[in-house]
């Protein structure tokens, strides 16, 4: 077997779960490019971002491969300080947006981001650490085995348990995912409590002229543990 055909064999058995997945995707696969954006860029995320948003928040960036949705988010709150840690599992990815963030010339948005290693469902942070959360798709991630997206997964669990522990009390979590599933897995962790609030934003697809896409955005808040789930008001 040709290394091209190995190669290509390797990326159809890989779980998007993996690591391995993600240092084929950003070392020769989609994410190679300068940036890659996954279902919605800034802009369509921007008004919910704005209104969440506060002077001094420290914000947990998590599965941030090559977007440049932290950046720009920096870029957008010029009259307030806030600083956005960004991490993923792709060493690949941090050391490029590192090098990226050496050329930024605007010293106040160069300043706001730092980039480093980190797996989301088991990080190195404090308790409480946390004013805000932003992902874009890594619970879908971890999510996927390739056959099917939904059921008891452990992943997701650890991801949404290392949220909550990270994320200060009434903070706030804004997860896009594509998956109705995910939502029951805010619900399912007795060391887990969120205020949750889910927001359908129908986007064009990348798969043709015409073709639409759903994304839902879960806004969710960081309560004290008790048996109560209400819905936030944004």
């Amino acid at each position: 077997m040709k290394k091209k055909e190995l190669k290509e064999l390797n990326q159809e058995t890989l779980s998007p779960s993996s690591y391995e997945f993600w240092d084929d995707f950003y070392d020769s696969g989609e994410g190679k490019g300068e940036s890659y954006e996954w279902y919605v860029h800034f802009n369509q995320l921007k008004s919910y971002l704005l209104d969440l948003i506060k002077d001094g928040d420290k914000v947990l960036h998590v599965g941030c491969g090559n977007s440049f949705l932290a950046e720009d988010l920096v870029e957008e709150t010029e009259n307030i300080h806030i600083e956005i840690i960004n991490i993923d599992v792709c060493e690949n990815a941090i050391d490029r947006m590192n090098e990226r963030n050496k050329k930024i010339t605007n010293q106040r948005v160069r300043n706001s981001l730092i980039y480093q290693v980190e797996d989301a469902t088991e990080t190195k942070f404090k308790d409480n650490q946390f004013n805000g959360i932003l992902d874009k798709g890594t619970a879908d991630a971890l999510l996927s085995t390739l056959e099917l997206e939904q059921g008891d997964n452990e992943m997701v669990k650890s991801l949404l348990r290392e949220m909550y522990r990270v994320l200060k009390l009434g903070g706030w979590f804004v997860c896009v995912s594509r998956n109705v599933c995910l939502e029951p897995y805010f619900y399912s962790d007795e060391m887990a409590e969120w205020n949750l609030k889910r927001i359908d934003l129908t986007t064009n697809s990348t798969k043709g002229k015409g073709i639409t896409q759903v994304n839902y955005i879960y806004l969710a808040q960081s309560l004290p543990l008790s048996n109560d789930h209400n819905e936030i008001s944004i």
